[in-house]
């Protein structure tokens, strides 16, 4: 598509230095969810105005797209990790449905418990079917896509994702996809920490987890969301869940520690369970928990989610 104005690089660089590009949440959260491009993105019109304040997911939106929600697959698997997180953190049972409770009604609110970004802050594929060349036709700071890309690793992009991560300090940064560990590197700094490797088995396949710790933060980076080497599965999800979980606290869950029903109904008390005798860290070769559950898939329908089909999340 023709543009009717040409952006200049340091215009770019300045609207790029913002939550542009990011489904937001809370950015104080303790948990951060990151992955490498959205599947969506604001028009470039003029002016460029840079996002200072992060977008969410508050009532407004939630009632605009309460339809919509039912299709968005990938945010329906954060929403599992998130309620077994969430059930760990406060001892209690993973109830069948917390997820879709969590889902629809506390999943990157604006005083929730996480926060989405993206390292880059236009999508990877624009639809589907034009090329990045045509959709940013006449602009020739974005052309070709390795010219975008260099801008925003090397400009004020990347240095505003570690500059707020620095201010707000997560305790954790869920970084998807091990196909992108060289840019999550690169874009927090990570350069010179030694990793931890940790292997997650749930059931009989291993997922495989690579950890760096710094300034207070954690970051996972993990499988991609979908695919034969991706985690998909419920006990994968739950299990991956349930590691993040043992990293937060109670007070994390301040806002939620009732979940209701997506119908409004009444939901029951959680049941609280024992107190475990230790919490010990996982040996690399060690799996989080073993389960006869039989592997099902969180929704019935495959539909691309908002914020990324399947090859968006790898």
């Amino acid at each position: 598509m023709q543009h009717s104005q040409v952006f200049a690089r340091q215009e770019l660089d300045r609207y790029f230095a913002s939550y542009v590009g990011m489904e937001g949440g809370n950015p104080r959260a303790p948990v951060w969810i990151c992955d490498r491009s959205p599947a969506w993105s604001e028009p470039l019109a003029a002016p460029l105005q840079p996002r200072m304040a992060p977008p969410a997911w508050d009532a407004v939106f939630r009632s605009q797209h309460r339809e919509d929600m039912g299709k968005w697959f990938g945010h329906q698997c954060i929403a599992r990790i998130m309620a077994a997180a969430r059930a760990e953190a406060l001892r209690v049972r993973l109830g069948d449905n917390d997820w879709e409770q969590y889902y629809r009604r506390h999943l990157y609110s604006p005083r929730g418990a996480e926060f989405r970004l993206s390292l880059f802050p236009l999508p990877a594929q624009v639809d589907g079917r034009t090329t990045w060349s045509k959709a940013f036709r006449g602009q020739p700071e974005l052309i070709p896509q390795s010219r975008y890309l260099d801008l925003c690793r090397h400009g004020e992009r990347f240095r505003f994702l570690e500059k707020t991560r620095a201010r707000w300090r997560p305790k954790a940064v869920i970084c998807l996809s091990h196909r992108h560990a060289d840019e999550y590197i690169h874009a927090f700094s990570l350069n010179g920490l030694t990793s931890e490797e940790h292997a997650l088995q749930p059931a009989d396949q291993v997922r495989r987890l690579r950890l760096f710790t710094k300034d207070g933060t954690t970051w996972i980076i993990c499988p991609a969301i979908g695919g034969s080497a991706g985690m998909t599965s419920q006990v994968q999800l739950d299990a991956f869940g349930k590691f993040l979980g043992m990293r937060l606290a109670a007070s994390d869950f301040k806002h939620c520690l009732d979940l209701d029903a997506v119908d409004h109904a009444a939901s029951a008390q959680p049941v609280r369970l024992p107190e475990p005798h230790q919490r010990s860290r996982l040996p690399a070769d060690a799996a989080v928990g073993h389960t006869v559950e039989r592997v099902r898939r969180v929704s019935p329908g495959m539909e691309p989610a908002r914020a990324g089909n399947f090859a968006l999340f790898a």
